[in-house]
């Protein structure tokens, strides 16, 4: 039995490791053609996610922002790390710090629906993907799923900000839940 396996090899082996050898080839063209469709198909999606975001809000500066704090500007939105006495460490800042004491009234930037309030934090949505976050209040005077108008009290400040301290308010702009820089007015910064 072994030597007519053997035989019948010789005579039609080659013809088995062509057809072999064919099998391999068209298994990786189409392995080649989907890894190409997945990459193009990835692409377009890329570009179609980035064109839909474009269009459905202005950028955040174009937005007419009113003052969270009656305080200056402290610090800014920053890519860069910084350093927070405080904490004795180096972070990005992706925020902006107004200074307020202890009792100072914190007030909503824009108009929209309060999402959170825990701990010292309020989150605002504002629609369209847009929210601002104020941290560093002691006093918090609003509640879940409330609506507010632009400059409404949110609460008072004299809280603690993570990482930063005390003897200020921290506002977080959020597009699409990725915190952006915001150009303040001068009317803002004292």
């Amino acid at each position: 039995m072994l030597k007519r396996l053997r035989r019948g090899f010789e005579g039609w082996g080659h013809y088995l490791l062509a057809l072999l050898c064919a099998g391999v080839i068209l298994l990786s063209a189409a392995w080649t053609r989907e890894q190409r469709a997945g990459e193009i198909s990835g692409r377009q999606a890329l570009s179609d996610q980035s064109q839909r975001l474009s269009q459905v809000t202005p950028p955040p500066e174009e937005k007419d922002y009113g003052r969270p704090a009656e305080g200056k500007l402290l610090r800014g939105y920053s890519d860069a790390p910084v350093f927070f006495p405080a904490s004795r460490m180096w972070r990005v800042h992706p925020a902006a710090d107004f200074e307020a004491v202890a009792g100072d009234r914190v007030y909503a930037m824009l108009a929209g629906m309060v999402v959170s309030c825990e701990e010292g934090c309020v989150r605002l949505d504002h629609g369209d993907g847009l929210e601002t976050l104020y941290r560093g209040l002691k006093q918090i005077d609003v509640s879940p799923d409330q609506t507010v108008r632009k400059g409404a009290v949110l609460g008072r400040a004299g809280g603690r900000v993570p990482y930063e301290g005390a003897g200020h308010i921290c506002v977080t702009l959020l597009e699409n839940g990725v915190p952006r820089p915001m150009d303040w007015p001068e009317s803002t910064i004292k």
